[in-house]
């Protein structure tokens, strides 16, 4: 990798994402120094973190982010609040996700951090947005957290803009696939919770009648967005506003038939998918979520749903077997 980066900061680094792009970037970019930030007790960090430099430090607290952020030169930034907890407490998602951001930023400002890359929200665009969906379409966004991230972004434009910070704000879409971290609280998302089922329960019950349909991107073209956007020469962020979508618009009926499809094919058990009986407010629509911004870059999508939904079934099956 031919980079001018070569120390390493991701905050939320033990989460859903944050997880799958550390461990990607320990294992495809050895030359990088990794660092990663979190709340966690030691004894609640996962065994594949154990061996890293880990900090235990808070995005709302100067002083640990003082000792985080020494010597380093880039900011991978995924510490925030998700869609659950922000609906349940709307203000401290302004807290840690809009005030920590700036906290974070104003830091890695003193600290002469050379490079920023926030992870956004598509969701910033609100649930109306006209298709297709660039960057260059309004945003309304209509949700703490959606609002909480847009506020983040227009924090790091500013630290851009006043003190010629290189930034880049990816705009994620749904991303799947297994968590680094079994424990990790995120098998409520639609993928995770799917597989669970496929596994546990021997079939897959959706609360809907499945016809909504998302833009999907597998956490390994996530986790390799950060890499490819690491190796950029300076300058090569662009404009710094990125769209971090999977080119893949698919109903949650479609996506459940997948799972059930590659769980017959790897275990030979047929698993039926049960429709639910609340209509979702959108239907016949596709989600079209484009990312040529980020292409322009050099970046191509190779992620593949047959391995994610693999490795999340053995995920599933170990924990199963650990009761």
């Amino acid at each position: 990798m031919s980079s001018s980066s070569n120390c390493i900061l991701i905050t939320g680094g033990l989460g859903y994402v944050g997880g799958r792009v550390a461990t990607h970037l320990s294992a495809a970019t050895p030359e990088l120094s990794v660092r990663l930030i979190s709340r966690r007790e030691p004894n609640q960090v996962p065994k594949w973190a154990r061996g890293m430099d880990l900090v235990r430090a808070d995005v709302l607290n100067t002083a640990s982010l003082q000792t985080a952020l020494a010597g380093i030169d880039t900011v991978v930034h995924l510490a925030a609040l998700n869609e659950i907890e922000s609906a349940r407490d709307p203000e401290a998602a302004l807290d840690v996700n809009a005030k920590g951001t700036y906290r974070l930023l104003e830091e890695c400002r003193k600290q002469r951090v050379k490079r920023f890359i926030y992870f956004s929200t598509f969701h910033v665009y609100g649930p109306n947005a006209q298709q297709p969906i660039t960057e260059s379409t309004p945003t309304t966004p209509v949700h703490p957290y959606s609002l909480t991230h847009h506020v983040a972004e227009d924090f790091v434009n500013w630290y851009r803009h006043s003190y010629g910070m290189e930034t880049a704000i990816f705009r994620l879409s749904n991303a799947y696939g297994y968590p680094a971290d079994p424990l990790v609280r995120r098998w409520t998302l639609v993928f995770n919770d799917l597989c669970w089922q496929a596994v546990h329960e021997g079939k897959i019950k959706l609360r809907s009648n499945g016809t909504q349909k998302r833009d999907f991107i597998p956490l390994s073209d996530v986790a390799r967005s950060v890499e490819h956007f690491l190796s950029l020469p300076s300058g090569g962020w662009k404009q710094g506003l990125f769209n971090l979508g999977g080119e893949c618009s698919m109903s949650i009926y479609a996506v459940a038939q997948r799972i059930a499809k590659e769980y017959s094919n790897l275990y030979g058990n047929e698993v039926p998918v049960v429709i639910g009986d609340s209509e979702d407010s959108q239907v016949d629509e596709s989600v079209i979520f484009k990312i040529d911004q980020l292409k322009e870059t050099g970046f191509e999508l190779t992620g593949s749903l047959s391995d994610e939904v693999r490795r999340t079934f053995e995920i599933c099956k170990r924990m199963e077997k650990q009761g």
